[in-house]
């Protein structure tokens, strides 16, 4: 279905060329913490300090920030940024950057639609979702049997590998949303991995997370979402939020304006830069303790 944004304000931001770095240092967001350590970055490395000024700048955030920093992360983002060739004419060029979520929007969405968990636990063509096995619902999002899938209890015990020698999924957290080129891979910062950019496959199925619209509102928004793209599963996280999954094309620029509405709607960005992005398992378990519960499943909408 053609996507119609004629009801959606979305500003495009316009790419254009700075001399100088912003006025303040930018501010990390709630969500998009990656996206922060690389905006800190090339801030530092355009007002003129040194690595280790920028590293020990980024790192004062350690605490504050929604979540603690992984080990080297602050560093892989410096480091990528101050070995960046850069020319004059594109030094401070700004990509265009998906849109922010449109509050305003998933509130009438909200009112108009009223729609509740338990409406998406009945509107699901599979009956009680909850109850499938994560391995019979793996084998209907990935049903190629040669497939390489990256499954992981945490996000630093995973495993790549084929769908059956992958073991007690119940206890598993994360699934990366598409297929795997091979098991091992290489990072960022050349350490070999199973889970790595280089070695994720073409973007399979598109993950929408809905962290910043408060949670009474996520069944609207996906079923509003459902209206332009099939939806294929929708799970609880055991958190605050839900999960939808809606099949890719071979069309990017369709992808693209799906993924515009969707970030419009409070879908988090991270899962539209990073292809590898770790998503929850259906009915897995989170590291809380909490079932991460399908509560819809649609295997006939699967690409």
């Amino acid at each position: 279905m053609k996507l119609d944004y004629r009801n959606y304000v979305v500003q495009e931001p316009q790419p254009a060329p700075r001399t100088r770095p912003q006025a303040a240092f930018p501010e990390p967001p709630v969500n998009g913490i990656d996206t922060w350590l690389m905006s800190a970055a090339r801030w530092c490395h355009s007002a003129g300090l040194s690595s280790s000024e920028a590293l020990a700048r980024i790192e004062a955030y350690d605490g504050s920030l929604r979540r603690r920093l992984r080990r080297g992360e602050a560093s892989r983002a410096v480091g990528k940024v101050y070995s960046t060739k850069l020319t004059p004419s594109d030094r401070f060029e700004r990509m265009p950057k998906p849109p922010s979520w449109n509050p305003a929007e998933t509130e009438r969405l909200h009112r108009e639609l009223g729609t509740a968990v338990e409406d998406l636990v009945l509107l699901s063509p599979a009956f009680d979702p909850s109850m499938i096995l994560p391995g019979e619902i793996l084998q209907k999002l990935f049903p190629d049997p040669d497939g390489l899938l990256c499954i992981g209890e945490s996000k630093r015990r995973f495993k790549t590998a084929l769908l059956v020698d992958h073991k007690r999924l119940w206890q598993q957290q994360f699934t990366v949303p598409a297929y795997m080129t091979a098991i091992w891979g290489l990072t960022q910062d050349d350490t070999k991995s199973m889970h790595a950019k280089s070695n994720t496959g073409p973007r399979r199925y598109i993950v929408c997370d809905f962290d910043e619209p408060p949670p009474e509102q996520h069944p609207s928004i996906i079923l509003h979402l459902a209206k332009y793209r099939p939806l294929v599963l929708a799970l609880s996280t055991g958190g605050k939020s839900l999960h939808a999954w809606f099949p890719a094309t071979s069309s990017s620029g369709d992808d693209r304006l799906f993924w515009r509405l969707a970030i419009a709607l409070g879908a988090d960005p991270v899962f539209y830069r990073n292809r590898s992005q770790f998503a929850r398992m259906p009915n897995g378990t989170r590291d809380n303790d909490e079932r991460q519960h399908c509560i819809y499943f649609d295997p006939t909408a699967t690409p």
